[in-house]
């Protein structure tokens, strides 16, 4: 029992570092702080996983810098690869994407971040570890268990969150990549409909009232295709933002010109909550 109090306060502790350097890697360029992570809290469950891999597969060499070193590179990227064929096939969404990196496989990882993480498993075996390890050992038995029992408490209620918030994005980029599907068919079916013969029949049929009022109903339906793409675009809680700030390469398996819609509606509103902000400043 007190080994898996101590898996779990190592793997929180790791999860938290982890979420730190991607909020960091992300956050410096974006020139924002961006809370980097699938949860809402302040960890990254994969780096906590994959340090746990790290240290228990390795425990053998953990002496070795250059074993660390590569045998690290080879777990992390596989845990990296198998975590994003499971989040896309779960949510039907890609969360990042390395094809723009040389030696990459099918974007999922990149030499560049294996790398990285290689390096990153020789300082947490050999340098980061044994202090983690010998500060949690210094918690009574009973206190690693009540703190683990928390933590465990609050990853689930986070988990459970942010789970229905991608679900509810995956289901809204769905929804809007079927009504732009619907949009473009109804649209090329009035254009065939009534754009298509002769000027001459086309100027018998603008006499026909029928013709006139189908004319009209067409238009209508496409103007509130048109009505529900923005209100689906522009319609998205603060954890849906949250989540597509998080991961800026997000984007629908089945649809990737959806996301872009989102994104720019997001963008749009935020620009008006400014220009809003600042007009009041003035008043």
């Amino acid at each position: 029992m007190e080994l898996i109090c101590q898996g779990i306060l190592y793997f929180t502790i790791y999860s938290f570092l982890g979420w730190m350097c991607e909020c960091v890697y992300c956050s410096v360029p974006a020139k924002k702080f961006i809370n980097r992570g699938f949860l809402a809290g302040p960890v990254c469950p994969v780096y906590g996983f994959g340090a746990l891999l790290v240290i228990l597969a390795l425990q053998p060499v953990a002496d070795r810098a250059v074993l660390v070193f590569l045998a690290g590179m080879v777990l992390t990227s596989a845990l990296e690869y198998l975590t994003s064929v499971i989040l896309e096939k779960l949510f039907h969404m890609k969360w990042w994407d390395y094809s723009h990196y040389r030696f990459n496989i099918h974007g999922r990882v990149c030499l560049l971040n294996s790398v990285l993480f290689g390096l990153l498993c020789v300082v947490v075996v050999m340098g980061i570890h044994p202090h983690v390890a010998a500060g949690v050992e210094r918690i009574p038995p009973l206190g690693q268990a009540m703190l683990a029992g928390v933590i465990l408490g609050m990853f689930a209620c986070d988990c459970w969150i942010s789970v229905r918030t991608t679900l509810e994005v995956s289901g809204k980029l769905e929804q809007l990549r079927l009504a732009a599907a619907e949009l473009k068919e109804r649209t090329d079916s009035y254009r065939d409909q009534f754009q298509q013969g002769l000027e001459q029949k086309l100027e018998q049929l603008r006499e026909d009232s029928d013709w006139e009022a189908g004319r009209a109903a067409a238009a209508e339906r496409i103007e509130q295709m048109k009505a529900r793409i923005a209100e689906l675009s522009s319609g998205s809680r603060l954890l849906h933002r949250r989540l597509i700030d998080a991961f800026p390469n997000l984007r629908s398996t089945r649809d990737e010109t959806v996301m872009e819609k989102v994104r720019e509606a997001i963008r749009e509103m935020r620009e008006a909550r400014r220009q809003n902000k600042h007009n009041k400043g003035k008043d």
